[in-house]
């Protein structure tokens, strides 16, 4: 009599089948490069033509970057300094999220505005829209614009604007632009983090006399921190992530450009300990205002 394989292991086998491959991914396109840089990043790598052949020079490469390479710790600065968006982000994205909680009509449709940038609006995509819309309207022979009459510099330019003031305007707009397409996974998840807040909690508070800033802040905000702590997780990720990012193209352009891959290795490794670190801090600094729910 053929024997039968109780539930509970096929269940097993399947969850495993479902996960094998993201895990096959996970192996052959992150922990072999991330492992395959790390041996790099402790090499001189040189392309001959019987291929890339490597000289052993220890943490020379680390070294160099850490006390050598003013333009690495200056780009590192400047990356720091681009979190400064990411409070931008939040108070964007849990007002957008409070807006999308209400029932009105068209709620679904402004829901999937929301989140269209981040389905359409890759790195190199906005990068590409935003110097076609900040454009002055002069073509070169490699170069195509999506709107033929010139971009906002080009029709500031043609209202008679000084350059000073056309530069702060575009300086808002881009801002503006950055905000939307970096926001629409946080309003998301902030929209999820609303939807988990119990009616009964404001209906108990609204019977006390709270009114709806009271409710918020004594309410809303506290329930979100757990969201508020995995939105500034993402955020900082995804601008560091980001292909427009200076470091990022520092390290690309070294190794590409310069071909010297060992250093780039030892780059990117460094790149990834600052992250690290930042989202160490972030998470203790974060960790005593999380409020979680009781069982």
């Amino acid at each position: 009599m053929k024997k039968r394989i109780p539930y509970y292991q096929k269940k097993k086998v399947y969850g495993f089948l479902f996960i094998a491959p993201w895990l096959l991914g996970f192996l052959l396109f992150f922990v072999v490069p991330f492992v395959q840089s790390c041996l790099y990043a402790f090499q001189d790598l040189k392309t001959t033509p019987e291929g890339m052949v490597g000289e052993w020079i220890g943490t020379y490469n680390f070294s160099y970057a850490l006390f050598r390479d003013t333009d690495f710790l200056i780009q590192c600065a400047n990356s720091l300094k681009d979190l400064v968006t990411v409070p931008l982000i939040l108070v964007y994205s849990i007002c957008f999220a409070l807006l999308l909680k209400k029932e009105y009509v068209g709620r679904t449709t402004m829901r999937a505005i929301a989140f269209l940038p981040v389905i359409i609006g890759s790195g190199v995509l906005m990068d590409i829209m935003k110097t076609d819309v900040f454009s002055s309207g002069v073509k070169g022979a490699e170069t195509v614009y999506l709107f033929s009459g010139g971009g906002l510099t080009g029709l500031f330019t043609s209202m008679g604007l000084p350059p000073d003031i056309i530069g702060f305007i575009n300086n808002v707009i881009s801002k503006i632009f950055d905000l939307t397409w970096r926001s629409g996974v946080q309003i998301l998840l902030f929209l999820a983090g609303l939807h988990n807040i119990p009616s009964y909690v404001y209906e108990a508070a609204e019977i006390e006399g709270a009114n709806a800033l009271e409710q918020f802040f004594k309410i809303t905000l506290p329930m979100l921190t757990p969201m508020i702590l995995l939105n500034i997780v993402y955020s900082v990720i995804d601008i560091f992530s980001d292909f427009g990012n200076t470091i990022i193209q520092m390290i690309y352009n070294m190794a590409f450009s310069n071909v010297r891959f060992g250093y780039s290795s030892a780059l990117s490794i460094l790149y990834f300990l600052m992250i690290a670190v930042v989202l160490v801090i972030v998470y203790l600094a974060m960790k005593r205002f999380i409020v979680r729910p009781e069982n």
